[in-house]
């Protein structure tokens, strides 16, 4: 059984009738569901933490073409680091491309550091499952290349959605993590309320705008997977070059600021002579 935390609804219920936390069996499921009537959502989670676990013989989402090389998933962080630190890269493709890498860390097989989760494990994956799973998750000398920091960034992500507001969220993927050295995983999740979320792989709109109440549509999730794909095909991307930069501003000594006053006074002196002689013709 799962060492992932209860519902506090059945702690409760085990502490009053007198069951022991662990005996999730369908005796007590019943006895449990006909005395504290509990939602299905909460039924689910108690038969996924009873059931016993069961490891996938091939990570079925990640690219075929790519399952036995054991550095694409290193390759396709490197390159995913580049275009989330690109100027170019507007905020709604940062959001995306960092789910990507997410995701691409989930489906990746463990032999290439990632999780080896299928389309359908990814979609149904709660917070308390991260949790549990995240010491699991490779980490590389790169911090580029990372996988434990590329989840880490997307925590931070969805952790930021769930308890800030939608100005924050926007000010993080404007963020291109060119202040941040060293591996991002090594620090404090920076918004811990990613464990409050209902589902850690959201659907985000054209707009930015992030769903905390669904998980990824199966069409998208295969969006994301091609997506996956193409990156880890495709030339390597460049990254925009930084703008060239402005030349200093000059500063005047004193001295040549008191020549300039001089002759700006020269100059309005003639014109108010030339404005006289002017008036005097006339």
């Amino acid at each position: 059984m799962t060492t992932a935390a209860l519902p506090e609804l059945w702690s409760d219920w085990c502490a009053v009738a007198r069951v022991p936390e662990d005996r999730i069996d369908d005796a007590s499921l019943q006895a449990f569901a006909l005395q504290s009537g509990p939602s299905k959502a909460v039924l689910e989670r108690l038969r996924r933490a009873a059931a016993p676990p069961v490891e996938p013989a091939v990570a079925t989402a990640w690219p075929t073409a790519h399952s036995c090389d054991r550095s694409s998933m290193r390759r396709l962080l490197a390159r995913g680091d580049v275009l989330v630190r690109d100027r170019a890269t507007d905020w709604q493709l940062r959001l995306r491309l960092r789910r990507m890498l997410f995701a691409a860390v989930l489906s990746a097989p463990a032999s290439h550091g990632g999780l080896g989760l299928t389309r359908s494990e990814i979609r149904q994956l709660r917070p308390e499952d991260v949790q549990r799973l995240r010491p699991r998750i490779g980490v590389a000398e790169d911090p580029e290349s990372c996988a434990a920091c590329a989840v880490w960034s997307w925590l931070e992500v969805i952790g930021t959605n769930s308890s800030w507001s939608r100005a924050g969220l926007r000010s993080l993927a404007h963020r291109r993590d060119d202040q941040m050295v060293g591996h991002r995983h090594e620090l404090p999740d920076p918004s811990p309320d990613w464990l409050t979320c209902v589902g850690v792989l959201p659907a985000i709109d054209r707009w930015g705008w992030m769903d905390p109440y669904s998980s990824l549509h199966p069409s998208s999730m295969s969006v994301v997977v091609r997506a996956i794909d193409a990156l880890l095909d495709g030339p390597a991307p460049m990254p925009t070059p930084e703008p060239e930069p402005r030349a200093p501003v000059r500063v005047f000594t004193e001295a040549e600021r008191e020549e300039v006053y001089a002759r700006a006074d020269e100059l309005t002196a003639r014109v108010a002579a030339i404005l006289l002689e002017y008036e005097q013709r006339s």
